[in-house]
């Protein structure tokens, strides 16, 4: 019998060690209109699902985002662990003509998988 209890606690730790971090990303877009007000759209989610796309509840971030002002729904984000990592503003396309300009932000969260 102490054998049996000491196999499940060894079971138990190493399934505890074996959980590596992921970091999952998402994107952000928004689009600046005339006056310079930051619109964002909402997001998508993937196409090719992962297993750490399970974690992730797409519900609430849907509700973080009808928040509609950026610096209260990057505020929102952050409280729930997302990390903003970069945020890049695209002014021209590829021939640099004029286009509406547009935001991107990229957040980072870690997962235990």
């Amino acid at each position: 019998m102490r054998h049996f209890i000491l196999v499940i606690f060894i079971l138990f730790t190493s399934v505890a060690f074996s959980q590596k971090p992921v970091f999952f990303y998402i994107e952000l877009r928004g689009n600046v209109d005339a006056l310079g007000n930051i619109n964002l759209d909402n997001i998508t989610n993937s196409k090719n699902l992962s297993k750490v796309d399970s974690l992730i509840d797409y519900q609430k971030l849907t509700a973080i985002l009808n928040l509609r002002e950026p610096i209260k729904i990057v505020n929102k984000l952050s409280e729930n662990g997302w990390s903003l990592v970069s945020v890049t503003q695209v002014s021209s396309d590829k021939e640099n003509r004029p286009n509406s300009s547009f935001m991107l932000y990229y957040f980072k969260k870690e997962f235990k998988y």
